[in-house]
Protein backbone atom coordinates (compact mmCIF):
# COMPACT_ATOMS: atom_id res chain seq x y z
CA UNK A 1 0.00 0.00 0.00
CA UNK A 2 1.29 3.67 -0.80
CA UNK A 3 1.76 5.84 2.38
CA UNK A 4 2.69 9.48 2.71
CA UNK A 5 6.18 10.07 4.21
CA UNK A 6 5.64 12.88 6.23
CA UNK A 7 8.83 14.33 6.46
CA UNK A 8 9.95 15.79 2.75
CA UNK A 9 12.08 18.08 2.05
CA UNK A 10 10.77 21.32 0.50
CA UNK A 11 13.32 23.22 -1.57
CA UNK A 12 10.43 25.75 -3.54
CA UNK A 13 8.83 27.93 -1.25
CA UNK A 14 6.01 28.40 -3.65
CA UNK A 15 5.15 24.56 -4.03
CA UNK A 16 4.32 21.93 -1.77
CA UNK A 17 6.13 18.59 -2.64
CA UNK A 18 4.49 15.15 -0.92
CA UNK A 19 5.89 11.39 -1.03
CA UNK A 20 4.43 8.14 -1.25
CA UNK A 21 5.93 4.96 -1.15
CA UNK A 22 5.07 1.31 -1.21
CA UNK A 23 7.83 -1.30 -2.02
CA UNK A 24 6.72 -0.98 -5.90
CA UNK A 25 6.03 2.68 -6.48
CA UNK A 26 7.43 6.19 -5.41
CA UNK A 27 4.92 8.97 -5.74
CA UNK A 28 6.14 12.45 -5.82
CA UNK A 29 3.23 15.22 -6.06
CA UNK A 30 3.63 18.91 -6.58
CA UNK A 31 0.90 21.46 -5.18
CA UNK A 32 0.80 24.85 -5.30
CA UNK A 33 -0.11 27.15 -2.57
CA UNK A 34 -3.69 26.71 -3.62
CA UNK A 35 -3.62 23.15 -3.51
CA UNK A 36 -4.08 22.70 -6.67
CA UNK A 37 -1.13 19.67 -8.62
CA UNK A 38 1.51 21.01 -11.12
CA UNK A 39 2.63 17.97 -11.06
CA UNK A 40 3.45 14.53 -10.38
CA UNK A 41 6.20 11.78 -10.94
CA UNK A 42 4.95 8.32 -10.58
CA UNK A 43 8.12 6.13 -10.55
CA UNK A 44 7.50 2.21 -10.42
CA UNK A 45 8.97 -1.05 -10.33
CA UNK A 46 11.34 0.47 -8.16
CA UNK A 47 13.36 -2.17 -6.82
CA UNK A 48 13.92 -4.02 -10.19
CA UNK A 49 14.20 -1.63 -13.22
CA UNK A 50 12.74 1.40 -12.16
CA UNK A 51 10.76 4.18 -14.88
CA UNK A 52 8.88 6.91 -14.24
CA UNK A 53 5.63 8.51 -15.66
CA UNK A 54 6.15 12.21 -14.96
CA UNK A 55 3.39 14.78 -15.90
CA UNK A 56 4.07 18.67 -15.04
CA UNK A 57 1.44 21.65 -15.96
CA UNK A 58 3.71 23.11 -18.25
CA UNK A 59 5.24 20.34 -20.02
CA UNK A 60 2.62 17.35 -20.22
CA UNK A 61 3.62 14.44 -20.03
CA UNK A 62 6.68 11.76 -20.46
CA UNK A 63 8.38 8.67 -19.62
CA UNK A 64 11.37 7.91 -18.33
CA UNK A 65 13.81 5.30 -17.29
CA UNK A 66 16.41 5.49 -14.75
CA UNK A 67 20.21 5.28 -15.48
CA UNK A 68 22.47 4.74 -12.09
CA UNK A 69 25.12 5.78 -13.42
CA UNK A 70 28.36 4.29 -13.14
CA UNK A 71 30.79 3.12 -9.95
CA UNK A 72 34.16 4.84 -10.16
CA UNK A 73 36.36 4.17 -7.57
CA UNK A 74 33.60 2.84 -5.25
CA UNK A 75 31.77 5.97 -5.48
CA UNK A 76 28.32 5.86 -7.29
CA UNK A 77 26.72 8.40 -9.11
CA UNK A 78 23.50 9.83 -8.51
CA UNK A 79 20.80 8.36 -10.31
CA UNK A 80 19.54 10.76 -12.90
CA UNK A 81 16.19 9.77 -15.37
CA UNK A 82 16.59 9.57 -18.89
CA UNK A 83 13.97 9.08 -21.83
CA UNK A 84 12.83 5.66 -21.66
CA UNK A 85 10.02 3.81 -23.96
CA UNK A 86 6.38 2.50 -23.32
CA UNK A 87 4.56 3.19 -20.37
CA UNK A 88 3.56 -0.51 -18.67
CA UNK A 89 -0.25 0.74 -18.58
CA UNK A 90 -1.34 -3.04 -18.29
CA UNK A 91 0.67 -3.43 -15.22
CA UNK A 92 0.72 0.03 -13.46
CA UNK A 93 -2.45 1.01 -14.04
CA UNK A 94 -4.34 -1.66 -12.08
CA UNK A 95 -1.43 -1.75 -9.35
CA UNK A 96 -1.68 1.96 -8.48
CA UNK A 97 -5.53 1.68 -8.12
CA UNK A 98 -4.66 -1.10 -5.70
CA UNK A 99 -1.87 0.50 -3.40
CA UNK A 100 -3.51 3.97 -3.53
CA UNK A 101 -6.86 2.65 -1.94
CA UNK A 102 -5.75 4.32 1.35
CA UNK A 103 -4.41 7.40 0.14
CA UNK A 104 -5.90 10.38 0.27
CA UNK A 105 -8.65 10.41 -2.62
CA UNK A 106 -8.03 13.62 -4.20
CA UNK A 107 -4.40 11.98 -5.13
CA UNK A 108 -5.19 9.17 -6.36
CA UNK A 109 -8.09 9.86 -8.40
CA UNK A 110 -5.88 12.58 -9.71
CA UNK A 111 -2.83 10.65 -10.65
CA UNK A 112 -5.12 8.22 -12.18
CA UNK A 113 -7.66 10.56 -14.17
CA UNK A 114 -4.04 11.43 -15.83
CA UNK A 115 -2.99 8.43 -16.34
CA UNK A 116 -6.00 7.53 -18.30
CA UNK A 117 -5.78 10.86 -19.89
CA UNK A 118 -2.70 10.15 -21.07
CA UNK A 119 -3.85 6.62 -22.38
CA UNK A 120 -6.52 8.19 -24.33
CA UNK A 121 -4.65 10.51 -25.80
CA UNK A 122 -1.58 8.39 -26.76
CA UNK A 123 -4.33 5.90 -28.36
CA UNK A 124 -6.40 8.87 -30.80
CA UNK A 125 -2.77 9.14 -31.62
CA UNK A 126 -2.53 5.55 -33.14
CA UNK A 127 -6.12 5.92 -34.62
CA UNK A 128 -5.13 9.03 -36.17
CA UNK A 129 -3.84 7.97 -39.37
CA UNK A 130 -6.26 5.41 -41.11
CA UNK A 131 -4.17 4.69 -44.18
CA UNK A 132 -0.42 4.17 -44.52
CA UNK A 133 1.13 6.77 -46.76
CA UNK A 134 2.46 5.98 -49.84
CA UNK A 135 5.23 7.17 -52.73
CA UNK A 136 3.61 7.59 -55.95
CA UNK A 137 5.76 4.32 -57.18
CA UNK A 138 4.38 2.36 -54.07
CA UNK A 139 0.56 3.54 -55.06
CA UNK A 140 -1.73 0.57 -56.67
CA UNK A 141 -3.18 1.83 -59.45
CA UNK A 142 -6.59 3.50 -59.41
CA UNK A 143 -9.42 1.02 -59.61
CA UNK A 144 -12.18 1.95 -61.47
CA UNK A 145 -15.92 1.03 -60.94
CA UNK A 146 -17.84 -0.69 -63.54
CA UNK A 147 -20.33 1.16 -65.78
CA UNK A 148 -23.91 0.55 -65.47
Amino acid sequence: MLKEVLIVEQNEPSLKRRWFESDYFDLFIWQDAGGAFVGFQLCYDVELNERALVWNRADGFYHDGVDHGDEVAGLGQAPILVRDGKFDSGTVVPRFEREAAQMPADVRDFVLAKMREQLIELHRQKLGRKRVRRERWQQRPFKRSPKN
